[in-house]
């Protein structure tokens, strides 16, 4: 009851709903209804100027090396650790003061500055697992075939497994028109990447 009164309680209460968001989504991916790189954004930033500037951010942070919600993950945890034991160590003390919340948001913050840099030291390990993920520009899998994962696709819903340097992924594909149907199963080719909706499509395969 003690640990559930601190990770419920301010400043924990934070890191606790950002905990449970990120268990959920990792719920959701593990059944297949979400992507891991879900979230990559594909911008392009206006200026050289600026992006170097996020270039450099977030080659400091290491949040270019893996997937950013591996990193956001580990992040929230490291930062959820940190401020269960500033708060039952420290800020439990402090309870009847008045400047109680002051003290609660100094010590989420720190806290969220100390995880970054641990977030870096644990992925490390991890960064050749998506190497080649990460090196595949979005480009490079045009041309490529594809084995189609769901039951049908349309223009607005469809994934498909694609074999990119020795690693399978799955990816998010739509049909130009109805002029052909693809089923579990099929193979087809990607003939162009979709920025707005982060998705490939697909064409039948001209030989087969």
């Amino acid at each position: 009851m003690e640990f559930l009164n601190t990770a419920l309680t301010f400043p924990t209460v934070i890191f606790s709903v950002l905990l449970i968001i990120v268990i959920l989504f990792w719920l959701v991916t593990v059944i297949g209804l979400a992507d891991i790189d879900m979230f990559e954004a594909d911008v392009e930033l206006e200026t050289e100027a600026n992006t170097a500037h996020a270039s450099g951010l977030f080659n400091r942070l290491d949040l270019s090396e893996v997937p950013l919600t591996v990193s956001f993950s580990i992040i929230v945890m490291c930062a959820w650790l940190l401020s269960i034991y500033s708060q039952a160590w420290l800020l439990n003390a402090f309870k009847s003061h008045d400047f109680y919340y002051v003290f609660g948001a100094v010590a989420s913050l720190v806290c969220l500055l100390i995880a970054l840099p641990l977030n870096a030291f644990i992925t490390k390990p991890l960064r050749r697992f998506f190497t080649s993920k990460q090196a595949a520009n979005k480009q490079d899998f045009i041309g490529l075939e594809c084995v189609i994962a769901t039951s049908k696709v349309t223009q607005e819903f469809g994934q498909a497994r694609v074999t990119f340097k020795g690693t399978e992924q799955l990816i998010e594909i739509r049909i130009q028109d109805n002029s052909h149907q693809f089923n579990l199963g099929d193979t087809a080719l990607l003939i162009e990447h979709l920025i707005d909706s982060r998705s490939y499509v697909i064409a039948p395969k001209p030989w087969s």
